[in-house]
């Protein structure tokens, strides 16, 4: 009988460590050079020569100022509508200004992102088999098989860093088993992020197209035909949003700002204490440092800061690579339990 049960709970631990590993694997992302809203967010600038606005009319049609940007929710209360003016120089798009649209995920609807930390002990004098528990904000879970000890440790809204998050997790594992930090080895330690929406039940293309027509129609956008909001709304996706990533009038057509002739990109700087901004006039490549920059001053407005967006195959890449480190690592956890 005994045996029996420990068995099963072999096997709980087992299909919670695979299960658990897939999950993440999915939901892991690594956001390199990447302000995490843009993913969530589609926005075009009105650089069309023939479109002209009237900013003060927005706050007639229901938006609220707050400093350099107008907010309202759009048809669809999940997503807001955020207008701003973008200086089109500094885009290489020509002179003055134009008026800049974002549609942006709601703050109370994003991923929520935590930490997740496996490690393995050794020489643990524990009757631990397997074991939940929740300390200070953290979850864990134990299990054990011949003396060796496998833990995961997971936590959400997470207020210190990466490192502080392992060093709290060290701490507590030293004590919980009562060994000594040499006998931890980390196999995994990441950041997270789970979502709480799913972005393909927005329909963009419509939230889109209806905002449009009602600035259109309330004369706050004069100019811009039924083709033209035909076109940007067809496109309409988040993500194509940043400074790099949203979408302006260039030779005919509505395309992102890094498919036009000479694009003004951001390029990530390495920082110690200062942020930094760089320009280049090349084609945009993905970036793959852990650093972060700053847009121009214009674009430091309350819904984010507009950084580099990579492309959809590295995103796609990198969902993969980090899916597959975690499966070898839920590989050598079960290989330990079994």
């Amino acid at each position: 009988m005994g045996y029996a049960l420990m068995g099963k709970f072999k096997f709980i631990a087992v299909l919670m460590v695979v299960m658990f590993t897939l999950v993440l694997g999915l939901a892991y992302t690594v956001s390199a050079c990447l302000n995490p809203l843009d993913q969530y967010s589609y926005e075009i600038v009105l650089n069309k020569p023939e479109v002209k606005f009237n900013i003060e009319n927005l706050i007639k049609v229901g938006y609220n100022r707050l400093d350099n940007v107008y907010i309202k929710q759009s048809v669809d209360s999940r997503v807001n509508v955020i207008v701003s003016l973008v200086d089109l120089d500094k885009l290489g798009l020509g002179t003055g200004r134009a008026l800049s649209l974002r549609f942006q995920l709601k703050n109370e609807y994003l991923p929520t992102r935590g930490y997740l930390g496996i490690f393995y002990v050794k020489n643990a004098s524990t009757s631990i088999t397997v074991h939940a528990v929740a300390e200070n904000g953290i979850s864990y879970v134990f299990s054990k098989i011949n003396g060796r000890v496998n833990v995961v440790a997971i936590v959400f809204n997470y207020r210190g860093t990466l490192l502080e998050f392992e060093s709290q997790v060290l701490d507590y594992i030293v004590h919980k088993l009562n060994v000594h930090e040499e006998d931890i080895e980390m196999l995994s330690l990441s950041e997270i992020s789970v979502p709480i929406v799913d972005l393909k039940s927005i329909e963009w293309s419509t939230i889109v197209k209806e905002e449009l027509k009602e600035l259109i129609g309330s004369n706050v956008i004069e100019g811009l035909n039924i083709s033209d909001v035909e076109e940007i709304s067809k496109i309409a996706k988040p993500g194509l949003a940043g400074w790099n990533s949203r979408v302006v009038y260039y030779n005919g057509s509505w395309t992102p700002y890094y498919e036009t002739g000479s694009p003004m990109l951001l390029k990530c700087a390495i920082i110690e204490e200062t942020t930094e901004t760089s320009t280049a006039t090349t084609k945009p490549m993905p970036t793959s440092t852990l650093f972060e920059t700053l847009s121009p001053e214009t674009e430091q407005v309350e819904y984010g800061v507009s950084r580099e967006t990579p492309s959809p195959l590295m995103k796609v890449a990198t969902i993969f690579i980090a899916g597959a480190l975690l499966s070898v690592v839920a590989w050598f956890i079960v290989r330990r339990i079994v």
